[in-house]
């Protein structure tokens, strides 16, 4: 008798202590999350909306294509025209960027494909903001297409593997040289293109190109450049040397015309570099803020700042901005 009173009140103690667990972790959840949970991670109406206008104005939609429905309405209303070129999923995923999802859940409906979508933003349990996005013909976003011819005089293996992983279109800058003929590969198959630069300094006998030379001697350095080149967009020429500056330019060029290749003066090409109390970012700002609607532009840029400005590319490409390939905008 006495064994099985002592099993009977273990087990019990044994159910008490678990029911006590429980209880006491019922009260400290939701302490916390009175506390600690809706206090803290509800976001008032009036901060959605800035953030909500704030993501759209990153993607280029212009402030007089958002409607405020008057009154003081609860949940806020918007009505959002969007142009042809933006899809709905690309401004629901800058929404989940810009907006801190612990706080705001937001929920989509697209009634069709291409047609109305609904915008819920909810925080605390409420609906604080509703938003319909309804394509339109008649906005258009900037349209600007962009190229990018970077240099790469200076052979660095850390520096050219960076380049090349770079994930955006451009075009790399190349002085005839056998180095730049094993850097060709790499290029090719990283589905990269390339450019050949003509000027003053190329020193490699095979490849140089000098106001002193015979005609004879000239045209075999063209085609030793041609035959080790033979995928070049087209050719850049340096038009403040004193090659493209002598006599023997006009030989030389009919020489690339007879190939069908082109002859481009550098000059044709915005270059890119540091001003005077202005870094790379602030002046490739200020050159695609002069941009028009419809133009195209390409600019000449070094290795090191190319790949300082991805975080600009990106954000010009959420504006409606496209950077493609040179030889896209060219030919």
């Amino acid at each position: 008798m006495k064994i099985g009173f002592d099993k009977k009140r273990i087990i019990n103690i044994l159910f008490g202590v678990t029911v006590f667990i429980l209880v006491v972790n019922l009260v400290v959840g939701k302490f916390l999350k009175n506390s600690d949970g809706k206090n803290k991670g509800e976001e008032s109406s009036r901060v959605i909306e800035s953030q909500f206008k704030s993501a759209l104005s990153n993607l280029g939609i212009k402030e007089d294509w958002i409607k405020k429905q008057v009154g003081d309405n609860t949940p806020v209303r918007f009505s959002v025209k969007i142009p042809k070129d933006l899809p709905v999923v690309l401004i629901i995923q800058e929404m989940n960027y810009v907006f801190n999802l612990e706080n705001v859940v937001i929920k989509s409906l697209e009634n069709k494909i291409g047609g109305k979508t609904s915008l819920d933003f909810i925080s605390g349990d409420e609906l604080k903001l509703n938003a319909e996005l309804n394509y339109d013909v008649n906005v258009k976003r900037k349209s600007v297409r962009v190229g990018f011819l970077v240099n790469r005089f200076d052979e660095d293996s850390e520096t050219d593997s960076l380049l090349l992983d770079f994930p955006e279109y451009f075009a790399v800058v190349l002085i005839p040289s056998k180095s730049s003929v094993e850097f060709i590969k790499k290029i090719i198959d990283n589905r990269k293109e390339y450019v050949i630069y003509l000027d003053d300094t190329i020193d490699e006998l095979e490849y140089k190109l000098s106001s002193a030379y015979s005609i004879p001697r000239l045209k075999n350095s063209i085609r030793s450049i041609v035959g080790a080149f033979p995928q070049s967009v087209f050719f850049l020429i340096d038009n403040k040397s004193d090659l493209y500056n002598s006599p023997v330019y006009t030989f030389i060029k009919e020489e690339f015309e007879k190939r069908r290749i082109r002859l481009i003066e550098k000059s044709t090409f915005k270059e890119l570099a540091d001003e005077e109390e202005k870094n790379i970012a602030e002046v490739f700002y200020d050159s695609l803020s002069k941009l028009q609607g419809g133009e195209d532009k390409i600019f000449i840029v070094s290795t090191e700042d190319f790949l300082s400005l991805k975080s600009r590319i990106a954000r010009y490409r959420k504006l409606g901005y496209r950077f493609t390939n040179p030889s896209a905008l060219l030919f």
